[in-house]
């Protein structure tokens, strides 16, 4: 059980970082409502819009990095004690981690533009 809760807890951020990686190579290029770093304020225009898509996508992937380390030390931490509730809380901290990746982004284009 231990095995599959560490694997399910590194998933997540791993898969944030590989969405990041992806949207570095390959940004979404117009500006749309379905895809992509959609924000009132990245939608304003074109420039705007491709520098949150890159922005946005570098904050996924070196976050998705460092939640995943973190993520398996914590849970290797925990290996012999609860990490049933560890690997829940986990998570829910990288959820709410990939949510809060707005903050720097929206500050940068408000900065920016």
């Amino acid at each position: 059980m231990f095995l599959f809760l560490f694997c399910m807890s590194v998933l997540t951020p791993v898969s944030i970082a590989v969405v990041g990686m992806v949207l570095q190579k390959h940004p979404v290029r117009d500006i749309n409502s379905w895809s992509g770093y959609r924000t009132a304020r990245s939608m304003k225009s074109q420039e705007a819009w491709d520098f949150a898509q890159k922005y946005s996508a570098g904050i996924w992937t070196k976050g998705g990095v460092v939640l995943a380390v973190v993520s398996a030390a914590v849970m290797l931490g925990f290996r012999k004690g609860d990490y049933e509730a560890v690997s829940v809380r986990l998570v829910t901290v990288q959820v709410i981690c990939m949510c809060l990746s707005i903050v720097p982004v929206e500050i940068k284009l408000w900065r920016r533009f």
